[in-house]
């Protein structure tokens, strides 16, 4: 049985990474429907197990858990039954996970941690997995920012051809004064649903920066392209199937902040004047 689950589960990591790469998300049903599984929904079990493996892999190659965000359940939520029993640290786990752009040396590792988990099923392998890794260090490596990292979550601003800097592959340098000044224009609301951020220790309420058109895709690095947002859609913005539409009704809402801001600071300047 175990060599079965093995040979789907490499079949899945590469129907996954296919996923990825064209900003879509999986349900385990239609998992199992990929992997010509029939009836499909016999088989959701089978393939939430292959996901389990597949993260044990990912753990034990120190990437963040890419079958644990990007195959849901049926209504299109995370497994809910995954980490359930250290909720603080599977928020911090799914953020992480989230939060990373999965690349081709992700899919190599993830692929080559299989390979020496082979032979067991997804709970062995987990065991093996904190076997080899102390605890601390599995914790820092699934749940810990990387601060290499740089994410449309925080940074954002001020030019058409932005700088690349080299962290571990090539990542776009955003001016952090736009970042800032996005932020100061939202007040600590999302700019979108208008709903107020959580409350932070300094007494600020958060909200995340995103870039609408990304920079990777020739975005411009300045205000009317950058909008704030709550978590929640910032995530849809970049992996929910509204993401076009989004982008459109995004570009509107930052455009009309912008005129009547401006239209605002010309009337103060003649105010000014008079």
């Amino acid at each position: 049985m175990t060599s079965i689950q093995h040979e789907d589960a490499r079949r899945l990591l590469r129907i996954i990474f296919s996923a990825v790469k064209s900003d879509r998300l999986l349900t385990y049903k239609r998992g199992a429907e990929l992997l010509g599984r029939i009836p499909p929904e016999n088989h959701s079990r089978a393939v939430a197990q292959m996901c389990d493996l597949l993260d044990a892999a990912a753990a034990l190659a120190g990437v963040p858990l890419l079958a644990l965000v990007q195959v849901r359940i049926n209504s299109g939520d995370i497994n809910p039954k995954a980490w359930r029993k250290e909720s603080k640290l599977r928020k911090a786990i799914i953020e992480k996970s989230k939060r990373h752009h999965f690349t081709d040396a992700d899919f190599k590792a993830i692929s080559s941690a299989l390979k020496e988990l082979e032979g067991r099923g997804n709970i062995a392998a987990w065991k093996y997995v904190r076997a080899q890794i102390p605890k601390g260090a599995l914790i820092r490596s699934l749940a810990w920012p990387d601060p290499t990292e740089t994410s449309d979550a925080i940074d954002d601003m001020g030019t058409d051809t932005p700088d690349r800097v080299k962290v571990s592959g090539l990542a776009y340098a955003r001016d952090p004064k736009i970042r800032e000044a996005v932020q100061h224009r939202a007040k600590g609301k999302c700019e979108y649903c208008g709903e107020l951020g959580f409350e932070r220790l300094d007494g600020t309420h958060y909200v995340e920066t995103h870039h609408i058109i990304a920079l990777a895709k020739d975005g411009a690095d300045r205000r009317t392209n950058v909008i704030a947002v709550c978590p929640n859609h910032h995530r849809e913005a970049h992996f929910g199937n509204r993401g076009a539409a989004l982008e459109r009704e995004m570009i509107k809402i930052v455009m009309n902040i912008e005129c009547k801001a401006k239209l605002v600071a010309e009337k103060d300047g003649v105010d000014a004047r008079a």
